[in-house]
């Protein structure tokens, strides 16, 4: 969903000035922008992968456009009628191809060792028939709405410490709990999500 061009200067603005309230602001608007084109990527190329791969790209594009005193977001300039949910869909896109290009003639060893936690690559051939293709998108789908149905509490811890990149220790005392229990949520939040892909696949 674009939001209005003035809307998304000020939320940037107050990004730009150190607002951690903003920087979270922007990472809920744009999360479904960035697993749908994480997604819609590596599917398209034929590269496997599980809900901790989709997570990992879905920090590390969020890491990316704060590293840096917000870099890559000060280069949004909205020229030619580009949106900010359109920009972060290229930079989202960028990391994506970046890795996968990384990969290079080891791509094939790599997919065969990845475990694809619902059956979602290598992408749906040709020859593959409509009750698949319905079936294939439907687990797409359960990855998105398990993604949005983590506790608000696990929630928070990947925004901060993957999203805004605060380290374990800056992360345990802003959520005032212990540094071993910081960790306990971060394995949880990604067994949740696990489980509530293979709770709701049948």
């Amino acid at each position: 969903m674009n939001h209005p061009p003035e809307e998304d200067r000020q939320l940037l603005a107050r990004c730009f000035s150190g607002d951690p309230e903003a920087s979270e602001v922007l990472v809920r608007r744009f999360s479904n922008t960035v697993y749908a084109t994480v997604l819609h990527a590596l599917r398209a190329r034929q590269v496997s992968f599980n809900t901790q791969d989709l997570e990992d790209f879905h920090n590390t594009v969020f890491l990316s456009l704060f590293d840096q005193g917000c870099k890559k977001l000060r280069q949004y300039q909205g020229k030619n009628g580009c949106s900010l949910n359109s920009w972060i869909r290229v930079v989202a896109l960028r990391i994506v191809l970046n890795y996968v290009r990384k990969k290079g003639v080891d791509a094939p060893s790599w997919q065969k060792k990845r475990i694809p936690i619902e059956d979602l690559g290598p992408l749906h051939s040709e020859e593959a028939d409509p009750p698949t293709v319905m079936e294939q998108k439907e687990q797409e789908k359960l990855v998105e709405n398990g993604i949005q149905h983590l506790a608000p509490r696990d929630r928070l811890f990947m925004k901060l410490h993957f999203s805004l990149g605060l380290p374990m220790e800056e992360v345990a005392q802003a959520m005032q709990i212990s540094v071993d229990n910081a960790y306990t949520i971060k394995h949880r939040s990604v067994e949740r999500l696990r489980s509530f892909v293979v709770s709701h696949e049948n």
